[in-house]
């Protein structure tokens, strides 16, 4: 069996690869891994074995990469799947208002899995009319919700074992404190605010929380208020944050596998307005930090805002090379964040997975992750 279970030295979960072809059968490739205990989920993508206390879930179309958390991990899964339902009946209606879902549903498939518009010249997974399919929209919702939540609460974690909340989240408790305001640039439907706002209300004990979602995609609206957060069309290009949210300042920008789109490019105006844009609002204090998820382990936006003074804070371990697939972005002047003694243990170990590293014997060479298990 791939990986291991939770508390093992080993990792679960991962696999290197190209981009898949569109399989309508699901039937492409290795057979999917066998598990045991009690599915959680509609496809499968959960399941909770009692006996053993161990929770496998899959982020991959096929289910064939496993990877493990324990009883506090499914519990906050299955909170996912539960709030994800709200979503999948928005979706619902808007394919029967197609008139043909089936149909609507295979294309979006196709479209999720090919990624046309990837191959080409426009840098971009998707297209606008794209990323507003609804079959697309539903296949976003089976699968990306595993990856973008748990991604997100794991950096989360990770930040928190080096402190970087605590100010805020005293702040916030303190008499007559406005809300911990935070908000996600490129959110989607909202799964990374979604697991933000499980991690600051439940592992951090705040209880005012102020969320928004941003997309240059209006359609995400419905989905991100489903889940109760306010949506805010943004095109990050173009529109000034914290105008478009109308408030003096945040505490947290959540930004998630969208700057290698848009601020990666060293002499590109548009990227480099970007990285100035996110500079200004670090420095006059419209923002405590930017919290960055992305797909490679060698991000030229991190050397961008560091040659503007900005603190990078790279988070996940750097001892088998370099890896900014998850960093903090923190005001100019700031010192590197020390990590606490006897740090709490990740509610999801190996994500997003580390185990290629230690095959290729460090990150060396490598020329960043070229990982694509997730699609």
């Amino acid at each position: 069996a791939r990986g291991s279970a939770p508390g093992d030295r080993g990792f679960g979960g991962g696999r290197r690869g190209g981009v898949d072809r569109w399989d309508p059968d699901g039937r492409q490739g290795s057979e999917r891994s066998k598990v045991v205990g009690v599915k959680l989920d509609e496809e499968g993508h959960l399941w909770w074995d009692e006996a053993s206390g161990v929770c496998t879930y899959f982020q991959d179309r096929r289910r064939k990469w496993p990877f493990y958390t324990d009883r506090r991990g499914m519990q906050k899964l299955a909170a996912l799947v539960k709030a994800n339902a709200a979503l999948r009946a928005r979706n619902n209606e808007l394919l029967v208002a197609m008139g043909n879902p089936a149909d609507v549903a295979r294309e979006g498939e196709r479209l999720y899995v090919e990624k046309p518009t990837l191959r080409g010249e426009d840098n971009v997974t998707w297209s606008f009319s794209e990323y507003g399919h609804p079959g697309l929209q539903l296949h976003y919702l089976k699968l990306k919700s595993w990856q973008r939540f748990t991604e997100t609460y794991a950096l989360m974690e990770r930040a928190d074992q080096r402190g970087a909340f605590d100010q805020a989240c005293a702040a916030a408790a303190g008499p007559g404190a406005r809300a911990l305001r935070i908000v996600s640039i490129g959110g989607g439907p909202g799964y990374e605010l979604f697991a933000a706002e499980q991690f600051f209300r439940e592992y951090k004990g705040v209880e005012r929380l102020e969320l928004y979602n941003t997309d240059i995609q209006p359609t995400w609206r419905g989905y991100s208020e489903a889940l109760g957060f306010r949506f805010k069309e943004f095109d990050i290009f173009e529109g000034n944050l914290l105008e478009t949210l109308g408030v003096d300042a945040v505490d947290y920008v959540i930004i998630s596998y969208v700057m290698i789109y848009v601020g990666s490019i060293p002499g590109n105006p548009a990227h480099e307005r970007v990285c100035d844009m996110l500079q200004t609002l670090l420095q006059t204090g419209g923002a405590r930090a930017v919290i960055v998820s992305e797909r490679g382990e060698q991000q030229a936006s991190c050397k961008m805002m560091e040659s503007r003074g900005v603190h990078v804070e790279r988070l996940m371990q750097q001892d088998l090379g370099l890896d900014e697939r998850q960093v903090l972005l923190l005001p100019p002047g700031s010192a590197p964040l020390r990590l606490k003694p006897s740090p709490a243990p990740l509610t999801f170990p190996n994500v997003p997975f580390e185990e290629h590293k230690i095959k290729r014997g460090g990150a060396k060479g490598a020329g960043g992750s070229q990982t694509r298990w997730y699609t």
